[in-house]
């Protein structure tokens, strides 16, 4: 017999969104995901749609249906009164099991002496592992099996980072950032990425890796734009872009301002083509290449900011 989920549909004011997350993770519910409510557009050429960034946040539970309807939304309800109002029951829904088969495409691999590993890997396969970094990939790239991402965790691991500031652009699913904040890295480990899935993913993995939520501060947005640029920390001894070669380019002059003196840059997702086009930009900007790695076509630079 099929089993089935209830799937709950709530409003959440925008301002408890970080604290209905982290209450959440750490409940018997299963989160989905949370997005801003979509509004149906009438233009001249039919229908359009936008983001109501005024309203509450719509965010989806779901919950496996072992009682009655009635009694699953009246522990629900009684659930949500913590947050006074402000999370708000919208809609129920009984939902079939979703098939796992999924996951059988996100499998452990190591990488240098860490394993990076989704959270349903079965215990038996990590029993000798000595370092285990849980990722759960979601719709935020970011699976530890791409050349450039091992190659950047490669070059960590040589890296003394304990107490280094980190700013980690192209945070994706949240590898690169936690793995720093898992060995020292001053809190918070500073994650930035475009994509609006990576924030509610890097949060799922900072709780999967018992690290607490001010470990990270995560910044949704284009970094080339000032209004991003301007949300960051000042100075990082430390950062990471692993993104693309133009990219790497565009991201230079906030780089430049933000590197420590005698700070390092992780370069990545640069292919064979422009891996010069790269190199030489950051030399001009006053950045000496410290090693360099090389997996098929992909290139990723270890640099130091000159004094």
């Amino acid at each position: 017999m099929e089993s089935m989920w209830l799937k709950y549909t709530l409003l959440v004011e925008a301002d408890i969104e970080d604290l209905f997350v982290a209450e959440v993770l750490a409940s018997p519910y299963t989160l989905g995901w949370i997005e801003p409510q979509i509004e149906v557009l009438t233009t001249e050429n039919g229908y359009d749609y936008a983001e109501n960034t005024e309203g509450p946040l719509v965010g989806y539970l779901f919950e496996p249906e072992q009682d009655s309807e009635e009694e699953h939304v009246a522990r629900l309800k009684e659930f949500l009164t913590r947050w006074g109002g402000q999370v708000t029951l919208k809609e129920v829904e009984q939902v079939p099991e979703e098939n796992d088969s999924w996951k059988e495409e996100f499998r452990e691999v190591q990488i240098g002496n860490w394993w990076v590993a989704p959270t349903w890997t079965d215990p038996a396969i990590l029993e000798k592992a000595e370092h285990v970094l849980w990722i759960d990939p979601g719709a935020a790239f970011g699976t530890g099996y791409h050349g450039t991402t091992q190659d950047v965790l490669l070059f960590l691991q040589e890296l003394e980072i304990a107490g280094k500031k980190v700013l980690d652009i192209g945070a994706g699913s949240g590898i690169l950032t936690l793995y720093c904040a898992l060995n020292g890295a001053a809190y918070p480990v500073w994650a930035v990425d475009i994509n609006s899935q990576s924030e509610y993913q890097v949060r799922v993995n900072t709780a999967n890796n018992h690290l607490p939520q001010e470990a990270v501060q995560i910044v949704i947005g284009d970094v080339c734009k000032n209004e991003i640029a301007n949300q960051l920390l000042e100075q990082a001894d430390l950062i990471l872009v692993n993104i693309g070669g133009d990219e790497n380019i565009a991201m230079l002059p906030v780089v430049s301002e933000r590197i420590a003196p005698n700070g390092m840059v992780i370069l990545s997702g640069i292919v064979d083509w422009n891996r010069d086009a790269v190199l030489s930009a950051y030399e001009e900007a006053g950045f000496a290449a410290a090693g360099e790695r090389h997996s098929d076509e992909w290139v990723t630079i270890l640099m130091k900011r000159n004094a």
